[in-house]
């Protein structure tokens, strides 16, 4: 039977090869994971004040977001990226050994990057006509932003409806183009589904913008929506 010694070294060995008990060295938590963990920081974000979507176990873009306002505040690297210091803060939790659960499929990770892109936009002044950082309107903007990726969508939000599968409201996804009709019958504007019913367009008045399609302007205006990745 091994002596005390031999133990207290393996123990020890163990320690430092395998970390903390209940984590895995370098295990974090990102946008694109899914799963019970993504649960339990949207809970603890929206306990804190910064999380103001739905808790559904994704980690978005929104997530994230709130991540880096949450990290900020504390004063940790403002990466929106959760590892385990952040998740102690946050949970008063030991980070799990595997925790980022489901990864996102690569629809989904093309979805993050566009949105990535339309949000680097946010600010941008609206303009008539215009498909270009110095003014957008929304089917130029959704182009534009769409074609950075390689997804080469038609110029006007008429044709950009007709492009790709109908979807219906609800079973919306983040990367998801949703159409309304405002100025003239059919498809007029147009703007990319963020998640949790937030979608990011170029208005007219706003310029390049996050808005809710809950907004009474918008809800009664929805047309629909088309999923093109």
């Amino acid at each position: 039977m091994p002596g005390k010694k031999w133990l207290l070294g393996a123990v020890f060995a163990l320690v430092l090869c395998c970390g903390p008990v209940g984590w895995a060295a370098g295990a974090e938590v990102r946008m694109g994971d899914r799963g019970p963990v993504v649960e339990q920081i949207q809970t603890g974000l929206k306990t804190a004040g910064y999380f103001g979507g739905r808790i559904d176990g994704n980690f978005s873009m929104l997530t994230k977001q709130a991540v880096i306002a949450f990290q900020r505040s504390k004063g940790l690297p403002a990466d929106g990226v959760v590892e385990e210091k952040t998740f102690r803060v946050l949970t008063g939790k030991n980070l799990p050994a595997n925790p980022a659960g489901q990864r996102l499929t690569v629809s989904d990770k093309n979805a993050a990057q566009i949105l990535n892109t339309a949000l680097s936009y946010r600010g941008v002044k609206y303009r008539f006509g215009g498909a270009t950082p110095s003014g957008f309107d929304c089917s130029g903007f959704v182009m534009y932003v769409f074609n950075r990726h390689g997804v080469k969508l038609p110029r006007t939000a008429d044709l950009q409806y007709e492009v790709g599968k109908k979807i219906r409201q609800t079973d919306l996804r983040p990367g998801d183009l949703v159409f309304f009709e405002t100025y003239e019958k059919g498809a007029s504007h147009v703007g990319i589904y963020q998640g949790n019913g937030q979608f990011v367009h170029a208005s007219s008045s706003r310029g390049v913008t996050v808005s809710r399609l809950a907004e009474a302007y918008y809800a009664k205006r929805y047309l629909g929506a088309r999923r093109v990745l």
